[in-house]
């Protein structure tokens, strides 16, 4: 049987963006904002996205793991479950 997804959020630039984490195969589908419907095979990916969505002038670079928090109350970031999974 297939792990759960795991709703996860990011606030950036004034602006919260849901999305999903699939444990088995590391993505991130973006499920909230201009974003929606788009899906990502890491959740760097899917950070930078969100980065040039909507600051296009910064440099993307981002770690997903450390920019996707949990969307469950914990306000734990992605990395906690990382390995565990």
């Amino acid at each position: 049987m297939p792990a759960p997804k795991i709703g996860v959020y990011v606030d950036y630039e004034g602006h919260r963006t849901h999305g999903s984490y699939d444990p088995e195969t590391k993505r991130i589908d973006i499920t909230s904002g201009p974003l929606a419907g788009q899906s990502f095979k890491t959740p760097t990916g899917a950070a930078r996205a969100v980065v040039i969505h909507y600051k296009p002038e910064v440099n993307p670079n981002r770690n997903g793991w450390s920019f996707w928090v949990r969307d469950d109350g914990s306000g734990e970031v992605l990395q906690t479950i990382r390995h565990s999974t």
